[in-house]
């Protein structure tokens, strides 16, 4: 089976899980000879693509109505299309994956002639909802309308959706009932994200990944902490964001590639993402394929990935309090850390293993590859 795998790539600093994607498909793909493969995707945005997609509107912008979501989905959309249609017409394929869905808001006309996946970690309408930049209100709900109209006759003329957690397919579901929608989470490389034994140090380390580093509680950490930075526990952040370093806080600017963010992955006494706006986030995984035992706040698919708290520990977003007991109680008992990690490890292995995920996920396409899609269904659908 030939299969294009079409990936929207890194966005910048901010949203860089789409390489970490590549990665685990390629993992799987050693162990699939049967299966021919291309992988491709979007080259990053130019000056006036970027422009048009994100550049505000005055004053339209004051009262949220100058679509800023809209025009992104959009203008990644038609580019996404234009990218496709070349690479379809070099190497046709029995189907085609494409992540992130969002990009094939306009596809239809590649749908009918291909069989076509879309991988989902979020869809647009719980994005949008996040309490990290929530507006509540009509003009929200009128700002995001277009984009989940677009977004609900992707999943419904799509073969498949793969949705990567539960509370993702729940939300594919709701968005568009009657679609075929089928869990699947790519899973990651469980040879290189592994445990190993920690060096010795005079505290405790607090690991803490991301970007956006308010939006994913970031300062709520530093808060939680406080006084005992440097006194009792040591902290490591990966971010781009500018951090002012401290006793007892190191700042890192690594990339999820980086053989460094590994080590600390692995070194880590526990991994701390008290974020306000997430999806599936990879941090999350990798520190829990290592053995190390991740305290999370409740925000979109993290229950999951954290099976539901037997895995990690969950919290409510935004209490600091709560933030600090948890942070408290973990890193007095090292046994319990010791036990979460096992617990995160084992269930990395049951449900997140890149290789057999690749497998389950070549099931999924062999179904939906001999798929003819109807003519009449699709006769007005549009480009």
């Amino acid at each position: 089976m030939r299969v294009l795998f079409f990936n929207e790539g890194n966005l910048g600093t901010h949203v860089m899980g789409q390489g970490q994607l590549e990665q685990a498909l390629r993992v799987g793909l050693s162990t699939a000879p049967e299966v021919e493969a291309r992988f491709a995707g979007l080259d990053p945005m130019g000056r006036w693509a970027r422009a048009a997609a994100s550049r505000q509107i005055r004053p339209l912008a004051g009262v949220n109505l100058d679509f800023r979501a809209l025009r992104w989905h959009l203008v990644q959309a038609v580019r996404a299309r234009r990218a496709l249609h070349q690479e379809l017409r070099a190497w046709p394929p029995d189907v085609v994956h494409v992540h992130s869905h969002s990009i094939a808001l306009v596809m239809a006309a590649a749908m009918r002639s291909v069989p076509t996946a879309l991988s989902v970690d979020t869809t647009v309408g719980d994005w949008s909802q996040m309490p990290s930049w929530r507006e509540t209100g009509l003009r929200e709900t009128i700002g995001m309308a277009p984009s989940e109209a677009l977004e609900r006759r992707a999943f419904r003329r799509a073969a498949l959706t793969l949705a990567w957690t539960a509370w993702t397919r729940s939300s594919v579901e709701r968005s568009a009932p009657g679609a075929r929608v089928v869990e699947h989470h790519p899973g990651l490389d469980l040879t290189r994200y592994q445990p190993a034994p920690h060096r010795p140090r005079e505290r405790p380390r607090v690991l803490f990944v991301g970007g956006r580093f308010v939006e994913k509680g970031g300062e709520d950490l530093l808060s939680a902490l406080g006084e005992r930075l440097g006194r009792d526990v040591d902290m490591d952040l990966v971010t781009p964001a500018d951090v002012p370093e401290r006793p007892g806080v190191r700042v890192h600017r690594l990339g999820p590639s980086d053989p460094s963010l590994l080590d600390l992955q692995q070194q880590a006494d526990l991994m701390c993402l008290p974020t306000y706006g997430d999806a599936v986030p990879w941090a999350v995984l990798e520190a829990m394929a290592c053995g190390t035992p991740v305290l999370a706040t409740r925000i979109g698919g993290i229950p999951d990935l954290l099976d539901g708290g037997r895995a990690g520990v969950l919290i409510p977003h935004g209490e600091v309090r709560a933030l600090a007991e948890a942070l408290n109680g973990l890193l007095a008992d090292g046994q319990r850390r010791v036990a979460i990690g096992a617990r995160a490890r084992a269930y990395c292995e049951d449900r997140y293993d890149a290789r057999r995920q690749f497998a389950r996920l070549i099931g999924h396409l062999e179904e939906v590859a001999p798929l003819v899609r109807d003519p009449d269904e699709n006769a007005t659908a549009g480009p």
